[in-house]
């Protein structure tokens, strides 16, 4: 998995996933897609999430998941991003693998990743399961009646995993 620059009729860009195949990986497409026009977010975001897609499908490809179910394997994901060469087939020679990114790389690809498997649940690509893998889900019996959703019921509430809530 590679990115790729698209450039519309209009001269406004944005940035893709292709395969080996040099193929639009159709999802990630939608995802980058809908940053852009519909969210309108900068070009360089869009180069941004798509590079942090191409390693989280990379990743998929490399460990031989299906990009759904390996939403539920995170913590690898992240080892994988920590010490995994930017450069495919390349190697450190080293018998202890040192960092290749940092913490802050990582997030950002983190970033990307999950917009990717939300926007692929919100649009019937993933499965709402997904989402347990990547927020914690909460019911709001403990909130107060104004928190709760209008008709009182206990709605589910997604927060990452460090508290903050989704969009």
């Amino acid at each position: 998995m590679r990115t790729f620059p698209v450039q519309m009729p209009s001269g406004v860009r944005y940035w893709t996933v292709i395969g080996e195949d040099l193929l639009v990986m159709s999802v990630a497409d939608a995802y980058l897609r809908y940053l852009r026009f519909g969210r309108h977010a900068a070009e360089s975001t869009t180069k941004t999430y798509a590079g942090a897609v191409a390693l989280y499908l990379s990743w998929c490809a490399a460990t031989g998941q299906d990009w759904r179910a390996a939403a539920a394997k995170m913590p690898a994901f992240v080892l994988w991003l920590r010490h995994s060469p930017s450069q495919p087939g390349a190697t450190t020679g080293a018998a202890v693998v040192p960092a290749v990114r940092g913490p802050r790389r990582i997030n950002c690809v983190l970033a990307g990743v999950r917009g990717f498997l939300t926007f692929a649940v919100d649009h019937s690509d993933a499965t709402r399961g997904v989402l347990g893998h990547l927020y914690e889900l909460a019911d709001s019996q403990d909130l107060p009646a104004e928190a709760r959703g209008e008709d009182g019921v206990n709605d589910e509430h997604l927060t990452d995993t460090r508290g903050v809530p989704h969009r």
